[in-house]
């Protein structure tokens, strides 16, 4: 995959028809769709009208939780059809159980090999996991799985602590010990978009730090992470926002503003528990 990982696009149609055309104008796109963000539909019409060969962007979705072999394979397929492609580079379950919390262990292992099917049939290229915890992760690789977990996308961005710091409670939902495993740590939100702010954008931390670089505080938050070699996925449908989130790579944070990005917590972007590993 793409990493450090660029543009995500989960608009709801018709935007999400549009917002795909621009970063695939872009080089090494990475579009992360999902059967939950209703937008793998308009990322479809969007690939078919873009002049870019299948092998110059990766696409990943996602299938729920707690889905039986009928349900994911049909969920799956239904995907495929609205991305008009013949695969998918990575597809990753989306939470542990269903939205509501029903499945278990039992239910993670029978979905996820189901999953490894779609790999054999040739329709997906990798698999990985979304929301998972150690606990969650330690359920796959109990079972005689032939498909490795690639990828375990995760909410992480500052306020949470440096790599690492805040593994003890559950609130970067294990880092240390999936990398551990060979596992890639991948960083959705990296913004805080659910957070109801945009302290991570427009803040007085980041944004005076990005003024030293001539870079925006947005820049400055999505650096923090890539630094730490964790792929992000903003989410932007701006031509604008797009290029911009691809503009950090030429530059480096100082130790001094990573040590004030480690420690910046506020009520709003510092979470305790990341609330995934409750999930039975």
């Amino acid at each position: 995959m793409p990493a450090p990982t660029t543009p995500h696009t989960d608009p709801p149609p018709p935007r999400a028809a549009r917002a795909p055309n621009q970063p695939t104008k872009q080089t090494d796109t990475h579009i992360d769709c999902a059967y939950g963000y209703n937008n793998q539909a308009g990322v479809g019409k969007a690939l078919a009208a873009s002049p870019r060969a299948r092998a110059s962007y990766f696409i990943t979705t996602k299938i729920p939780g707690g889905l039986s072999e009928a349900d994911a394979t049909a969920n799956f397929d239904a995907g495929l059809v609205q991305l008009g492609l013949d695969y998918v580079d990575l597809l990753l379950v989306h939470y542990p159980a269903s939205w509501a919390g029903a499945g278990g262990r039992a239910a993670r292992q029978a979905e996820w090999q189901v999953m490894e099917g779609f790999v054999k049939a040739g329709k997906v290229r990798a698999l990985g996991v979304s929301h998972y915890c150690k606990r969650h992760v330690q359920d796959i690789q109990a079972i005689p799985n032939v498909v490795p977990i690639a990828v375990n996308q995760v909410e992480y961005h500052v306020g949470m602590g440096a790599a690492g710091v805040t593994d003890g409670v559950n609130a970067t939902d294990d880092k240390s010990w999936m990398e551990a495993q060979g596992i890639l740590y991948q960083g959705f939100s990296p913004l805080c978009g659910p957070c109801g702010t945009t302290e991570l954008i427009d803040g007085e931390l980041v944004t005076s730090i990005g003024a030293k670089y001539g870079k925006s505080g947005a820049q400055v938050s999505l650096k923090w992470q890539v630094m730490q070699g964790i792929p992000v996925i903003p989410k932007a449908h701006v031509v604008a926002y797009q290029k911009e989130n691809l503009d950090i790579f030429d530059w480096v944070l100082s130790d001094v503003d990573v040590a004030k990005l480690n420690a910046h917590t506020t009520k709003d972007i510092s979470p305790t528990s990341s609330g995934d590993c409750d999930v039975v």
